[in-house]
């Protein structure tokens, strides 16, 4: 530090700001280096001498200086030399001070050395509300990790899971929640319509022949409806068009709007360049009828200002009607709610539809009144059990509506003739 020695010198009296670089030149900084030195040296071989205690820098000489050599002790030369050179002693740590970290063992747990010390600051920190769901998180963290390694542990069973008998204890498989629901409400087998005994009652034979009855109107109407919408639109072939009927059709109005254009340009040259009409003296306003026209422009719309002030007075008296709307649309309110209850609580009791096919229930198995019989012999039965184990499956929606479809080839076979059957027939 060259230009410490070189500093300016300046007399006694003049005092220079410490916050100054220019009193940090002219100051003398050796005895503070040489403070320094003398400490970091102390730190680096066992510590400051300032802090030690005083059984630490003085030793107690309790043996005698006179004493006789033992046996054991060397004397002379050999003693020197099995003796530590000093230079060396220098360079050992101090055995009083304390050491930094002890090293890590094979025990070692991380965060055993501060998990004290960090529980004494939260406890200073925080309050005993926070204390208190700490330990609560910390047990449920506790508990949680038990859970979990229950649940890795496979299940043990005394039984041979390979074995041919079969018979198996449950394994602890969940099944999904809907597993056990049925798709339907609908009972697997239908109870049939009394009319459709062998001996029926007169009454409930013509219930179900009525029943029977609405079920073809209904087709018959469906029917009509698809023959309106397309069938009744297109003409029949004696009301076909045929060629003469085209030229007439495109032929039409050729010489009649060749006269009508010579009439229209006869009329725009007779007529005059201005549309409106001429206006003549008689027909301009005077001051009194504008006059007139304004203020009865005025009085209407004070008159409008009026009605409107009174409309609005009325909307209080309205008070009564405006409840009873409110009610009238609660009611209505409560109506669709138990209107949607009621569809809710039918569905389970409906076939749902999957794709454009519709379910459609069969014909019913009846018998009219011409064939009805009283012996067992001669009773004809009607329906068909396949057919009536399909439509119940279809109904609770088990399998989806089908329809059976008509197996067309996209190709024509090729036919062609064997060489052994050319040689027999030849």
């Amino acid at each position: 530090m060259a230009y410490l020695h070189n500093a300016p010198k300046l007399s006694k009296k003049r005092k220079l700001g410490k916050n100054k670089k220019k009193s940090w030149r002219a100051s003398k900084a050796d005895d503070i280096e040489e403070f320094l030195d003398d400490e970091r040296q102390q730190i680096r071989t066992g510590g400051l001498v300032a802090e030690k205690p005083d059984e630490v820098l003085f030793v107690l000489d309790t043996t005698s200086s006179k004493a006789p050599p033992t046996e054991e002790e060397p004397q002379g030369k050999r003693r020197r030399k099995d003796k530590p050179l000093k230079c060396l002693a220098l360079l050992q740590p101090d055995p009083h001070s304390k050491t930094v970290r002890k090293p890590d063992g094979p025990d070692f747990q991380k965060g055993k050395r501060t998990n004290h010390i960090l529980d004494r600051l939260r406890a200073r920190t925080q309050s005993q509300t926070r204390l208190k769901a700490a330990e609560e998180s910390r047990k449920y963290a506790e508990n949680r990790k038990g859970v979990v390694e229950k649940r890795k542990q496979l299940p043990i069973t005394a039984e041979d899971l390979w074995a041919d008998d079969g018979e198996k204890n449950g394994s602890g498989v969940k099944p999904p929640k809907k597993y056990r629901k049925k798709p339907s409400a609908l009972p697997a087998t239908l109870v049939p319509h009394p009319g459709a005994s062998v001996n029926p009652s007169y009454e409930d034979h013509q219930a179900l022949l009525l029943e029977a009855h609405s079920v073809e109107v209904k087709k018959d109407k469906e029917q009509k409806r698809i023959h309106n919408a397309l069938d009744a639109k297109f003409p029949n072939k004696a009301d076909a068009p045929n060629e003469y009927t085209y030229l007439t059709e495109m032929s039409a109005g050729l010489v009649s709007d060749s006269e009508e254009e010579e009439e229209e340009d006869e009329d725009l040259q007779n007529a005059s360049l201005s549309v409106n009409p001429p206006v003549r003296r008689e027909d301009r306003k005077t001051k009194k009828q504008r006059r007139v026209e304004m203020e009865s422009k005025v009085k209407e719309k004070e008159k409008a200002k009026v009605i409107d002030i009174k409309q609005r007075e009325n909307k209080v008296l309205r008070l009564p009607t405006i409840k009873s709307e409110i009610n009238k649309a609660e009611r209505k309110q409560k109506d669709r709610a138990e209107l949607k209850r009621k569809k809710k609580e039918l569905e389970p009791f409906k076939t749902k539809r999957l794709n454009s096919i519709k379910f459609e229930e069969q014909d019913l198995d009846l018998k009219l009144s011409t064939e009805l019989v009283g012996s067992y012999r001669e009773l004809k039965p009607e329906g068909h059990l396949l057919k009536d184990i399909y439509k119940s499956v279809q109904r609770r929606n088990i399998v989806e509506p089908r329809v059976k479809q008509k197996v067309k080839r996209k190709y024509k076979l090729k036919t062609f003739e064997k060489r052994g059957h050319k040689a027999v027939t030849l």
